[in-house]
Parts: structure tokens; C-alpha cells; sequence
């Protein structure tokens, strides 16, 4: 008889999507979601409510609970749809208006053998390529995010190198990224990453979001000492992480 026997493992339960209508008595569906998860959550997104749960929670616990925290989920549901309102249609046209650093650039739009674009004043001159065989639209979209990005790179380089100075610490490497969730992340290594679109943002903002990333450099995480020393550099900034919360769904392109 052998001494060790291997033991059959347990198969791992493949998750459950549960959809449950409850318009009528609740204002809202949902849809339950079993999986090997140790804990229970509501999670709404895009307006659609997701229960996430152990296998071994009940439906009826769990509808139970949705029915509790009914009035809350109500709630965030008026709330993203408000903010689904709030994002403004972006075109891609002559005399359209786009935000940069606080101001509003109006676009010019001409067309000759090469693609360029310069900011002049309040307006933002895009020169399309006359050979090109995309769509003008397509062609303003993909000029204004090259424009876009080409003049974060270099600001977001500037103010970094100016905070990290002011800390008395270094960054390695700055990179542009476009999430969903994410303005800024700062890693374990220090490379400084952000989000291209924050130059739609005012210049209050983009200098928070870039002090929030430095002070990661230092401290690597949302402790007390954190806060503290971005306070230290800017005073005010809760004014601007707040407008980063409310308005930032709405810096697009």
C-alpha cells in the first residue's frame, strides 16, 4: 500500500448568472452572479446592477438584501444616468469647440499635402493630408489625439520633473496610457503613468493629479502621511481632486 495518495480535488463550480426582473417592485433588474468569491457585493455599473456571491449564498438572502439596499441603488442608478447626460457630444469639424488646460480651442480645419496641427491663440489649426483616403472626421479624431498626446507627454514631463524637485526624488520613466478607471498610476519601480486626456482638464487639476503620482513616489499608498504631504505641496487640492471626481467622465475624445 503506498504511503501517499493523492486526494481528488474538489471540481472548482463554474460561476452562475442568475437575471432577476424586479422593475415593477424595485424600479430596477439585476442579475445575481454565483462564483467562488468569499463575500458578498452589489456592484452598479453602466446603470445595470450586478450581486456578486458565494455559491453557498441563497437566492433569497441575497434578494432579501437587494430589497434592503433598494433605496441606495436607486440612487446610483439616478446618479450615473445623471452623469451620462452630463458628457458632452464631441465633433469633429470646422468651428467645433475641444477644452485644453481650462480653455475652449476652436478647430480650423484645412486641408493641403501634408497633416499638421498648431494651437494659435484660441483656436486650434488642424491641416489635413489631402491624400489621406479616411473620412475627414476620422482624419480631425486621429490629428487631435496625436495633437492631444504630443503636448501631454511634454507637459506632464515638465510639471513632473518640477514636483519631484520640489520632494527631492526622481521618477524613471513618465508613460501615457487611456483607462477607464484611472487617471494616474504611480509603480513600485517609479515609473509615472497618466492619462493623455487630463489636458482637457484646467491646469489646477493636471498639477494634483501630477503631485498625487510624485507623493507615490515616497509613499506608496493612501495613508495619512500621503495626504498630508500632497497638502504640503498644495494646499487646496481637495478643490481639485473634487473636480477631477465630477467632471472627469467628461474629458473625452
Amino acid at each position: 500500500m503506498p504511503l501517499f495518495t493523492r486526494s481528488r480535488r474538489t471540481p472548482r463550480q463554474t460561476p452562475r448568472l442568475i437575471p432577476v426582473v424586479a422593475k415593477a417592485s424595485l424600479g430596477f433588474d439585476y442579475v445575481i452572479r454565483l462564483s467562488h468569491r468569499k463575500s458578498a457585493v452589489i456592484e452598479i455599473k453602466a446603470e445595470e446592477v450586478r450581486v456578486s456571491a458565494p455559491h453557498s449564498t441563497t437566492q433569497k438572502a441575497l434578494k432579501q438584501w437587494v430589497e434592503e439596499k433598494a433605496p441606495w441603488i436607486r440612487q446610483k442608478l439616478r446618479s450615473q444616468a445623471q452623469r451620462r447626460q452630463q458628457i458632452p457630444t464631441r465633433h469633429y469639424a470646422e468651428g467645433a469647440q475641444w477644452p485644453f488646460m481650462g480653455e475652449a480651442l476652436s478647430l480650423r480645419i484645412r486641408v493641403d499635402d501634408k497633416s499638421q496641427t498648431l494651437k494659435q491663440d484660441s483656436e486650434l489649426s488642424i491641416q489635413l493630408s489631402r491624400r489621406s483616403q479616411k473620412p475627414q472626421s476620422e482624419q480631425i479624431k486621429l490629428s487631435l489625439q496625436e495633437w492631444y498626446k504630443q503636448q501631454a507627454l511634454e507637459l506632464l514631463t515638465q510639471k513632473s520633473q518640477y514636483w519631484c524637485d520640489q520632494l527631492h526624488t526622481r521618477y524613471r520613466s513618465i508613460k501615457l496610457r487611456r483607462t477607464k478607471s484611472k487617471w494616474g498610476h504611480c509603480t513600485i519601480q517609479g515609473d509615472l503613468q497618466f492619462n493623455w486626456l487630463i489636458l482637457q482638464a484646467p491646469e489646477p487639476v493636471i498639477d494634483y493629479l501630477v503631485v498625487h503620482e510624485c507623493c507615490h513616489l515616497i509613499h506608496h499608498n493612501h495613508s495619512a502621511q500621503f495626504w498630508a504631504l500632497v497638502e504640503q505641496l498644495l494646499p487646496n487640492y481637495r478643490k481639485d481632486k473634487r473636480w477631477l471626481r465630477e467632471h472627469g467622465h467628461q474629458l473625452l475624445l
